[in-house]
């Protein structure tokens, strides 16, 4: 008699829908997710976090993300790499689905070997969003791929929940 192995349920995004292919969650607490991140082959490739990074506010000035100044958010980065002996590469905004995302480009060091660090932030019901993976640099344009794959859950799943409350009304 053949064993068969345990079919895994899917690890699912705070939208609802299904991670990346290869996105495991490793674990969660209230204001964040954190993944393991696999190559086709089952293979550590990084890592990656969802977390909420406070509330939006009503302030739309330019160089903002929701009213949050975008230099404020890269503060927030360049501390956290300081903290992991990294640095800040790059910075802009860029449309995702129509939707604007301030983007931090960053690196670490660790034991001799160099990280790719990127940073994504987003607006989503009054929320400011965070999106943050870490990988070898051979990887980080697959990381990169996904993540927008990921805010564009965020922002669609957002579309869904306003959606259905209508219907309700």
């Amino acid at each position: 008699m053949a064993i068969s192995a345990a079919v895994q349920p899917p690890t699912l995004l705070p939208s609802g829908e299904e991670a990346p292919k290869g996105w495991t969650k490793t674990s969660a607490t209230p204001g964040e997710l954190k993944f393991g991140v696999t190559d086709a082959k089952g293979q550590p490739v990084g890592s990656a976090s969802i977390s909420v990074v406070g509330p939006a506010m009503d302030n739309n000035a330019r160089n903002t993300l929701g009213g949050v100044p975008t230099s404020s958010l890269r503060r927030d980065v360049i501390n956290r790499m300081i903290g992991e002996n990294g640095w800040v590469v790059n910075d802009f905004q860029k449309d995702v689905n129509g939707k604007s995302v301030y983007v931090v480009v960053a690196q670490s060091q660790n034991g001799g070997r160099v990280s790719s660090r990127v940073f994504y932030f987003t607006e989503v019901d009054g929320r400011i969003y965070s999106v943050a993976t870490s990988s070898s640099p051979d990887s980080a344009d697959r990381l990169s791929d996904e993540t927008e794959k990921v805010i564009n859950s965020l922002q669609n799943g957002s579309r869904r929940k306003t959606q259905r409350a209508a219907l309700q009304e």
